[in-house]
C-alpha cells in the first residue's frame, strides 16, 4: 500500500476513529490498533473498534499502491500531531512495517496484517430512518448526563432512544434524576423501535454529530448503526428493559417558579462551595417573588443568595443535590427556566424547552 493525504484529513481521521481503538488495555492486541485500507472511490478507509462500539470514516487521497494495514493508534496519533502541515506519504512493506514521510521527517512503525482484524456489522441505509443529526445531537446532549455509571444497573449505562411514528424520545437515568426529551421528526418509513444506546457509543456521537446534515439511523435486535456521510458508527446496545420511566415524573405541582437560567445556574455554583460530605445539600427557599439559595456545613460555614423569579402557589423549603442541578442549567440554551414542587420530600421538575423534562429527587436537609 502507498498513498498520498493531506495531514489535516489524516489527523481528523484517525482523531476519530483512534478514540475507539485505544482507549482500553486489550486481550487481543490488534484492537490497538486502526485499520487503513484503500478503497475502489480513490479514498482510505479507516476503522476503529473495541467489539462494543466500532467507527469508520472514508477521506479522499491519492493512492499510488492499493492495499491494507493496522497500526498501532495511540503512536500513530502522536507522530500525526506532530507533523508539519504538509501532505504526508504513507507506505507498507512486505513486513508489516509502515513508513511516514511529511516534509523532513520520516518515520517507521511496524503493523498488523488486517486478517485477524474484526469486521463492523454489515447493513443497509433502507432498512433505517433518516433525521436531522441536530434533532439526534440535542437529544444526546440532554440526557446523557442523568445516565447511571452503576454497572450493576447496567440496563441504565445508556440513553434510551425510543421512536413511536413520527415522534423521538431520548431518556437516561440514574435513579436519583431523570432526563426526558420527546421531538417530532419525519419518520418517512413510518418506523417504531426501542434501543438503549451505550454511554461510549454516545459520546462518540456527541463528538460525531453535526448540527447540519442528516444521520440515518439502522437499529436491529442487539446492533445500531448512525450514518452521517462518509462516516459512521455502530455499536452494541444494551440488552433488557428499560425502567417505567413515566410514572416518576410528577403530575402535580403546588409549586411553580420561573428564574433566569444563567442567574440560577451561578448562584447554585457559588452556594455549592460551602457544601460538603456531611451537608451535601443546598437549600432553596421558593418565597413570593424570588428563590433563595443556601448552603450550611458545620465545619466550614454557610452560603446565601437570591434570585428574583416569578413565583405561583405556596412557599416551600427543599433540599438538592447541586450538581444535579448545575448539569442541566449549564446544558439547557433557554433564558428562563421553570421549577415546579409536589412537596419537600417529593420529586422537583425542571422544565425550560419544549418537550423537555429534567426530574431530581430532593435531599433531606440536615
Amino acid at each position: 500500500m502507498e498513498l498520498r493525504i493531506q495531514k489535516s484529513l489524516l489527523a481528523k481521521a484517525v482523531g476519530l476513529v483512534g478514540n475507539v481503538a485505544a482507549q482500553r488495555a486489550n486481550t487481543l492486541p490488534i484492537l490497538g490498533n486502526i485499520l487503513l485500507e484503500t478503497t475502489k472511490e480513490g479514498n482510505i478507509q479507516m476503522v476503529g473498534t473495541d467489539l462494543e462500539v466500532g467507527i469508520s470514516t472514508a477521506v479522499p487521497a491519492t493512492i499510488l499502491a492499493e492495499g491494507s494495514i493496522t497500526v498501532p493508534a495511540k503512536k500513530l496519533t502522536e507522530i500525526i500531531r506532530e507533523l508539519p502541515e504538509c501532505e504526508v506519504e504513507i507506505s507498507v512493506a512486505k513486513n508489516n512495517a509502515v513508513s511516514i514521510k511529511a516534509e523532513k521527517a520520516y518515520f517507521k512503525i511496524m503493523g498488523l496484517s488486517k486478517e485477524d482484524y474484526p469486521k463492523l456489522p454489515e447493513w443497509k441505509l433502507e432498512d433505517g430512518i433518516e433525521m436531522e443529526q441536530a434533532s439526534l445531537r440535542e437529544g444526546l446532549a440532554l440526557t446523557s448526563f442523568a445516565i447511571s455509571s452503576d454497572e450493576t444497573r447496567y440496563v441504565l449505562n445508556g440513553v434510551l432512544v425510543s421512536v413511536k411514528g413520527k415522534k423521538i424520545r431520548f431518556v437516561a437515568t440514574d435513579g436519583r434524576r431523570l432526563a426526558f426529551i420527546e421531538k417530532d421528526f419525519e419518520n418517512a418509513k413510518a418506523k417504531s423501535f426501542d434501543m438503549i444506546v451505550p454511554t461510549k457509543a454516545v459520546h462518540e456521537l456527541l463528538k460525531m454529530l453535526t448540527w447540519d446534515g442528516i444521520v440515518h439511523v439502522i437499529a436491529t435486535k442487539n446492533q445500531a448503526v448512525f450514518s452521517m456521510g462518509d462516516s459512521y458508527l455502530s455499536t452494541r446496545l444494551i440488552e433488557g428493559n428499560f425502567p417505567n420511566y413515566e410514572q416518576v415524573i410528577p403530575k402535580e405541582e403546588k409549586t411553580s417558579s420561573v428564574a433566569n437560567r444563567e442567574e440560577l445556574l451561578q448562584a447554585i455554583r457559588r452556594t455549592s462551595l460551602l457544601t460538603s460530605p456531611e451537608s451535601p445539600a443546598v437549600k432553596m427557599d421558593f418565597v413570593k417573588g424570588k428563590i433563595l439559595i443556601s448552603s450550611r456545613s458545620p465545619n466550614m460555614g454557610e452560603a446565601k443568595e437570591e434570585l428574583p423569579a416569578e413565583m405561583k402557589g405556596n412557599e416551600m423549603a427543599i433540599g438538592f443535590n447541586p450538581q444535579y442541578l448545575i448539569d442541566v442549567l449549564r446544558n439547557l440554551d433557554v433564558e428562563k427556566i421553570g421549577m415546579s414542587l409536589t412537596d419537600p420530600d417529593k420529586p422537583g421538575l425542571v422544565q425550560g424547552k419544549d418537550g423537555y423534562l429534567y426530574v431530581v429527587m430532593p435531599m433531606q436537609l440536615t
